[in-house]
C-alpha cells in the first residue's frame, strides 16, 4: 500500500483546475520521485467522487480502480476531485477506510467567499442553472441550492468537520487560496510544501485555470440559457457546447469587466468567511498559507453587477460570438465539403487509395499555405 494517500476534497472553484492539471501533465516527474497520481484518465478521479457519495449499486468503478492503483504503491498518491467536499462523514469515514493501512491525509483549498461565490455562481451557470446571480445568492443564504454548487460543497467548516470524523486534526491540511495581487505561483507552492513535493524540472505550461467570464458575458450566457433545446438540455452536451465551447472558447476571450456581489451579500459572506476562519483556528487543523486570506475586506470595489449588464452591452457580446460562430461553421463546411469532395471521386475511380492519397497532399499544401 501506498505510505501516504492524499485525499484532495475540494472546494471547487479554489484552483483544483490549476492544480489537477499541473499534477496531471507532470505524472511521469512525479513518478520519478515516487509519487502516484493514478488514473488512466483525470476523469476518473470526478468519478471515484461520484462513486464515494453514491449507493454501491450505482458505482462506476473508478473508486476502487484508483484505490487498487495507490494499494500497490510503495510512495506517496493522490486521489483529487473538489466534489469530494460532499461526501457526508460516514461516507468519509469508509473513503479513508478503505485506503487503509496507507497513512490518509485530507486536503482541502479554500478561498475567501467573496470572491468565491461570483465563481460558483457562473460555474453553475454554464451548467444546469437558469438562475440570476441575485436569485442564486437568495437561494445559497436561505439553503435552496442542490447539487454540485450549493453550500454544502462551499461550507468550508462543515466540510472539514465532517473529514474529521475521518482523520485527526494534525491530518487534515487547508491550503488558503492567495489574493489576485499574490504571485501566479503561490498556491503551487503551498501545495506542493502540504504534498511534499519537489517540482524542479516540471513543466506548468499546460496547467490552465478556469477562467471567469466577464459581467456582460455572464449576463449574456444567463440570458440565453431558457432557450436551449434539445441535446443542449443534456448534462453531458452542455458539459462540451455550453460550458466548454460557448462559455470559455467564444465569451471567455472576451474578457469583460470583472464582476461583483450587492453590498447585502458580500457583507453577509464577510460575517460567514470570519467565522470559517475562527473555525479553523479553534479546530487545531493544518494551515498552509494565511487563514487572513480567507476574510474579504470589509470594503469592496464598486464592480458591475451581471443583473444589471443592458441588453445593449449584451448585444455587443452577442456579436462577436455570432461572429465567432459563424466562422467556425464555415471552417468545418469547408473542411466538409472538401471531404464529400474526396469521397466522391474515390467512388468514380478504381483506385480509391490513390484519391485518399492526393487529398492528403492537398491537405498538407494547404496546411503549409
Amino acid at each position: 500500500m501506498a505510505r501516504r494517500v492524499f485525499l484532495h476534497v475540494g472546494v471547487p472553484k479554489s484552483g483544483t483546475t490549476y492544480l489537477q492539471t499541473a499534477m496531471w501533465h507532470n505524472r511521469k516527474a512525479l513518478v520519478a520521485q515516487g509519487f502516484l497520481y493514478p488514473g488512466a484518465r483525470r476523469m476518473e478521479h470526478f468519478h471515484a467522487s461520484q462513486d464515494i457519495r453514491s449507493r454501491p449499486e450505482v458505482s462506476t468503478g473508478a473508486w476502487e480502480r484508483l484505490r487498487s492503483e495507490a494499494g500497490s504503491w510503495s510512495g506517496n498518491a493522490l486521489i483529487s476531485h473538489e466534489f469530494f467536499s460532499m461526501a457526508g462523514a460516514n461516507r468519509a469515514r469508509a473513503a479513508v477506510r478503505q485506503l487503509e493501512p496507507a497513512e490518509v491525509h485530507v486536503v482541502l483549498t479554500a478561498r475567501d467567499y467573496v470572491r468565491q461565490f461570483p465563481a460558483v455562481w457562473q460555474e453553475a451557470l454554464k451548467m444546469t442553472s437558469e438562475l440570476s446571480l441575485d436569485e442564486f445568492m437568495q437561494k445559497a443564504f436561505a439553503g435552496g441550492l442542490r447539487g454540485a454548487w450549493s453550500w454544502r460543497s462551499q461550507d468550508v467548516p462543515a466540510i472539514l468537520a465532517r473529514w474529521a470524523k475521518a482523520v485527526p486534526p494534525e491530518r487534515l491540511h487547508v491550503i488558503t487560496v492567495p489574493p489576485r495581487s499574490a504571485p501566479k505561483e503561490l498556491l503551487w507552492q503551498r501545495w506542493c510544501q502540504v504534498l511534499e513535493i519537489d517540482d524542479t524540472g516540471f513543466n506548468l505550461e499546460r496547467s490552465f485555470s478556469n477562467e471567469s467570464l466577464g459581467a456582460p458575458q455572464a449576463a449574456l450566457l444567463w440570458r440565453i440559457k431558457p432557450f436551449f433545446s434539445g441535446p443542449l438540455k443534456g448534462k453531458a452536451v452542455q458539459h462540451r457546447w455550453v460550458r466548454q465551447y460557448l462559455a470559455h472558447e467564444l465569451l471567455g476571450p472576451q474578457r469583460g469587466p470583472r464582476f461583483g456581489l450587492r453590498p447585502a451579500d458580500a457583507a453577509e459572506l464577510r460575517r460567514r468567511s470570519l467565522e470559517a476562519v475562527a473555525a479553523i483556528r479553534a479546530a487545531g487543523y493544518e494551515v498552509a498559507g494565511d487563514l487572513a486570506e480567507l476574510v474579504p475586506d470589509e470594503e469592496q470595489p464598486a464592480r458591475p453587477h451581471p443583473d444589471d449588464v443592458t441588453e445593449s452591452e449584451m448585444l455587443d457580446v452577442a456579436a462577436r460570438a455570432i461572429d465567432q460562430m459563424v466562422q467556425d461553421v464555415r471552417r468545418l463546411t469547408t473542411e466538409r465539403d472538401h471531404w464529400e469532395s474526396v469521397a466522391r471521386q474515390a467512388r468514380t475511380e478504381r483506385s480509391p487509395g490513390r484519391a485518399l492519397v492526393r487529398a492528403a497532399r492537398s491537405l498538407r499544401k494547404r496546411a503549409g499555405a
